[in-house]
């Protein structure tokens, strides 16, 4: 008996140790290659830029580690970077390397808090949610005849559900990084689809009900992911067709999730290529204001859009992050902006509604301003967005930029009038011909077109408010600067102005 126990534990001892370096050498790693400038240009030359200079980098690295037969290469062109499994031998060959700046760990984190008051409710259908209107969204619908159509808005959570009434027919691409790999349009959680629902979703919950969302599954029912998975979602949703050559991207994206870390810089590099790339980056602020937490990161960037989270009575929601923090030894003032995120209804993963708080839920409220200001004038920059949107905000907290409301309450209508001032409705048209390309990249020829359609009507709505003077202008720079899908918009938007003069 005892020499049979004896037995058992060298055999126990055999397959720990096995068990171990099975483990190590399947350990995955971010290798990020150092820095080279990449020429500014257009999306598509960017993007190419980047992945032929990762190209050159892999094979190199290739060479250093061709004994490896197992290295399951995950290419990062979006920082410049690979994930890469690897032993403590190919370690030390892969970070002996000239063209390699660091390697770390791709770690398992919790990047969602938990859900704070959460509760399933019943709102009268079609209601307009109190946090909807205390934006000014349904002002900027009624009277400018604005609501996101056209507007492309990439979405990083735990998934949507698809087949929510609410949210049917707004999604334009969808792709699981967790380990399910869900096929369809998937949330187990719930939180995906309550912040979803803020942006885009109809029934009174969303501020910008006619965007399209890009979205990227990446986090489990926990919260959690890699920095694999991550990094990996947040470059697919910089191009989710795989092909630079087609304009499918986003114009922004929605980030409800973070670490409570304000100096971490593991996705400062990504962040800023979607900078680079004229993609407005969204954070929430994060849950930590009850403990006298800072702002988090990404959030906490200085080229990350950071918000915070205000009650029904405008007042700093408890558990709103606050600052400021600071970088290389100087203060930087955060959150920027503020929005509702206190008892917010949106959408379930099971088809009804629910109320959610954190400023998760504060997040894509602004993500769905910025969607309206895009659409008000498509040739904004990420810069612009930001400028007037705090420009125009309601002050609430001390005089100026403060480090609990940011520049204050994100107000709709007054940042979409401000817009208006000087935007040129070519731009419009110009952006209705890229929305037809991204529709037919993403989904192909479709019987209703989700994208392009409403922005249509948008634009003929506009169009024909013009006096004839502003109508004749817009016909020359239309045909100056636009192709054949522009032209024929015009000539329907032409017709509905005649058909309306006749009928007067």
């Amino acid at each position: 008996m005892k020499r049979n126990f004896s037995v058992l534990c060298i055999l126990l001892g055999f397959v720990l140790c096995f068990s171990t370096v099975w483990a190590s050498s399947s350990e995955r790693y971010i290798v990020k290659f150092k820095d080279e400038s990449i020429k500014k240009g257009s999306n598509q030359q960017v993007i190419q830029a980047k992945q032929d200079l990762l190209a050159k980098n892999v094979k190199s690295l290739k060479k250093v580690v061709k004994t490896s037969k197992n290295l399951e290469i995950n290419n990062l062109w979006i920082v410049n970077a690979v994930a890469v499994s690897a032993d403590e031998n190919e370690l030390a060959r892969i970070k002996a390397m000239p063209q390699v700046d660091r390697v770390i760990r791709s770690e398992y984190k919790i990047y969602i808090d938990k859900d704070i008051d959460k509760k399933p409710v019943k709102p009268a259908r079609g209601e307009i949610q109190w946090s909807v209107e205390r934006m000014k969204a349904p002002q900027v619908w009624n009277e400018f005849k604005i609501d996101g159509a056209g507007v492309v808005v990439g979405h990083l959570d735990t998934g949507v559900f698809g087949e929510h009434p609410a949210l049917a027919g707004k999604i334009l691409a969808f792709k699981d990084f967790t380990p399910e790999a869900k096929p369809e349009a998937f949330d187990g959680q719930g939180h995906g689809s309550h912040t979803a629902g803020t942006i885009v979703g109809g029934e009174g919950v969303g501020v910008a009900p006619a965007a399209r969302l890009i979205v990227a599954r990446v986090f489990d029912t926990k919260g959690g992911t890699t920095t694999e998975i991550l990094l990996s979602a947040m470059q697919w949703v910089v191009d989710p067709d795989g092909n630079p050559e087609t304009k499918d991207g986003p114009r922004l994206v929605s980030n409800s999730w973070g670490s409570n870390n304000s100096t971490d810089k593991v996705f400062w590099d990504v962040v800023q290529s979607w900078v680079d790339l004229d993609i407005l980056p969204v954070f929430a602020a994060g849950n930590n204001g009850m403990w006298g937490g800072k702002v988090g990161t990404p959030a906490a960037f200085p080229h990350s859009w950071a918000v915070a989270a205000t009650t029904s009575s405008d007042s700093l929601a408890y558990f709103s992050s606050q600052g400021p923090v600071a970088w290389d030894g100087s203060p930087l003032m955060k959150p920027d902006i503020a929005a509702p995120g206190d008892r917010i209804v949106s959408c379930s993963h099971n088809g009804g509604m629910v109320s959610n708080s954190g400023t998760s839920m504060a997040c894509p409220g602004v993500a769905g301003v910025a969607a309206l200001m895009y659409q008000a004038d498509p040739a904004l920059t990420i810069e612009q967005i930001r400028l007037i949107s705090e420009e125009t905000a309601k002050d609430l907290g001390t005089v100026g930029k403060d480090g609990k409301f940011g520049s204050g309450l994100i107000d709709a209508y007054a940042a979409v009038a401000r817009v208006l001032e000087n935007a040129e409705l070519v731009s419009s048209y110009q952006a209705y011909e890229t929305s037809l390309q991204a529709e037919y990249a993403l989904i192909g020829a479709q019987p209703v077109s989700p994208l392009a359609a409403p922005l249509a009507s948008s634009i003929i709505e506009r169009t024909a408010e013009l006096d004839e003077g502003q109508f004749q202008a817009l016909c020359i720079k239309v045909s100056q600067n636009c192709g054949e899908s522009a032209a024929q918009l015009l000539k329907e938007a032409k017709a509905t102005r005649v058909a309306r003069e006749l009928n007067r």
